[in-house]
């Protein structure tokens, strides 16, 4: 489920509780809602990152394309089909990923950075 979704759900338990005099329901909303914000500021933290060194990231693509190949690979040979859609997914994500770390690298280099 997505942070904002958590943060929604833990800000209601809490007001919940707080209605009805459930500390243990106030205490859960409260800390579903810091851990979800949390969460969000970790993925608002990686994406700031990305923009700054997205060549770091595409060393970190190639690496991934090329593990989920020797995955791919690998599960073909001794039959793990659950092995295989692994390696196939991940170097599915991992030339996803190429594609928007290439796009911020070309921003980049227009903007002067």
């Amino acid at each position: 489920m997505s942070s904002l979704y958590n943060q929604t759900a833990g800000a209601i338990k809490e007001t919940v509780g707080n209605i009805v005099g459930n500390n243990d329901l106030v205490k859960a909303g409260r800390e579903q809602w810091a851990e979800s914000k949390g969460e969000q500021k970790i993925q608002e933290n990686r994406a700031h990152r990305e923009k700054e060194n997205p060549e770091l990231h595409r060393a970190v693509d190639s690496a991934n394309n090329i593990s989920g190949a020797a995955k791919e690979v690998f599960g073909q040979a001794i039959g793990d089909k659950s092995m295989e859609a692994e390696g196939h997914n991940q170097r599915t994500q991992a030339k996803g990923n190429a594609v928007y770390h290439d796009k911020l690298t070309r921003d980049n280099t227009k903007a002067g950075i």
